[in-house]
């Protein structure tokens, strides 16, 4: 057994029968029995870690490592798939703002073709009117064709499995476009994601790697010191034997397997020793060459990460710039689509009045689905930029109350 100060400690127990046809043998047959304790301690190399403790804390990182790459990757794919979904969104409500826009039409159409009939507007109104609708009607196909476009990636990413319920069911979008402010300070932002992103994790457990291997590397140039410690019994019985008619066992080896266990005990068979083992590195080029170099690595990570905070910073930045010029724009647009509201009221009202033409109203009708589709989109870029920055900072899990399982690292016991 290895202990944790780098010892090893062996306890044996040996017994046998040997037979022979020697006429001046104590014993025919005879039987051995012996029991040995040793320990050795290193002094030196060895002491504070060896090979197989530095090999098992490397393995016990990459675990800690594939882990944290685990929870990355989920952190990634949860945020491709809400930003697919809100694609998703998006693309529906333009649906319906296009459908919307039809709906308009064909009472434009209806209208005009009544106005007509009693001489109030031009015919030509009919075909304006006519034309209009069918570019909208056209838009509304294109819209449907996304529609389905973008629920076959929503399904992709939900499932890989083309048997699954879900590739014959229609999706529908429970969340809504809303928005709600979301705030964060830029400070607080920053620091989070340095405490959680996994990159940084990650090149921390490099730099353990990286000192664990120097430190076995730097073992590997030191002198050895060994002592050894070792204590044992023996113990021998056999039938009696005789030489010139005399006796020549004593009564108490006289025996079998049994009686060679009893003595190695109680007839004083013992024995001990006490030995020292010194061996002295005379060339150690090639571990200096290796120590070195393992050094200039480590620099090189070091180096790496301060790169990736930094990046990190402006990530972060950007992300918080992102989201409040995105709110601006959500802000400008539901002002647009006000107003252009009511510049279609005022000109339906100005026609019927017979103080404007009538593409004036259907550029109006276009102009106000237009205003619709440009609040919707920065609606849903709010809601982006708000899953991007929850992504830079690694919140992203905590936000959707995501939970992730135990990690597997956590089970293997660390030899200290």
């Amino acid at each position: 057994k290895n202990v944790k100060t780098g010892g090893q400690l062996q306890a044996t127990w040996n017994s046998s029968r040997s037979d022979n046809n020697q006429s001046f043998s104590l014993f025919t047959p005879q039987y051995n029995s012996s029991m040995t304790v040793q320990f050795m301690q290193p002094l030196w190399r060895n002491l504070r870690i060896d090979s197989n403790r530095g090999n098992i804390k490397l393995v016990n990182l990459d675990l800690e490592s594939t882990d944290s790459k685990f929870k990355q990757k989920v952190t990634e794919t949860i945020a491709n798939i809400q930003q697919q979904y809100w694609d998703l969104v998006s693309a529906i409500r333009d649906y319906d703002i296009k459908r919307n826009s039809v709906n308009l039409g064909q009472i434009t159409l209806r209208d005009n073709k009544k106005k007509v009939e009693v001489g109030t507007l031009a015919p030509i109104a009919i075909t304006e009117a006519q034309a209009d609708l069918k570019s909208r009607e056209l838009n509304l196909i294109s819209s449907e064709e996304q529609i389905l476009r973008q629920e076959n990636t929503v399904r992709q990413l939900i499932s890989n499995d083309r048997n699954a319920e879900i590739w014959s069911k229609v999706n529908i979008p429970t969340d809504e476009p809303d928005f709600v402010e979301y705030k964060v300070d830029l400070t607080t932002a920053i620091e989070t994601a340095l405490k959680k992103r996994p990159e940084l994790e990650q090149f921390d457990i490099q730099l353990k790697q990286s000192a664990i291997s120097l430190k076995m590397t730097e073992n590997s140039r030191k002198w050895q010191f060994d002592v050894t410690g070792q204590f044992g019994s023996t113990g021998v019985s056999g039938p009696q034997s005789y030489r010139n008619g005399l006796p020549q066992t004593p009564e108490s080896l006289i025996g079998g397997i049994g009686n060679a266990y009893k003595t190695n005990f109680s007839e004083g068979f013992t024995n001990w020793q006490v030995s020292f083992n010194v061996q002295v590195p005379l060339r150690t080029r090639n571990l200096d060459s290796q120590f070195a170099q393992q050094k200039i690595q480590r620099q090189q990570t070091l180096m790496n990460r301060r790169s990736q905070e930094q990046s990190i910073q402006v990530e972060i930045r950007n992300a918080v710039q992102k989201l409040k010029t995105n709110r601006q724009q959500v802000e400008q647009a539901k002002v647009q689509q006000q107003l252009s509201q009511l510049q279609l009221d005022g000109e339906e009202k100005r026609r019927d009045a017979g103080l404007s033409e009538n593409f004036r109203v259907l550029d109006r009708q276009n102009q106000l689905a237009m205003s619709e589709n440009t609040y919707l989109i920065n609606r849903i870029n709010y809601k982006k930029a708000i899953i991007a920055l929850q992504k830079a900072m690694y919140t992203l899990l905590e936000s959707n109350e995501f939970e992730i399982a135990k990690s597997s690292a956590g089970n293997v016991p660390d030899l200290k």
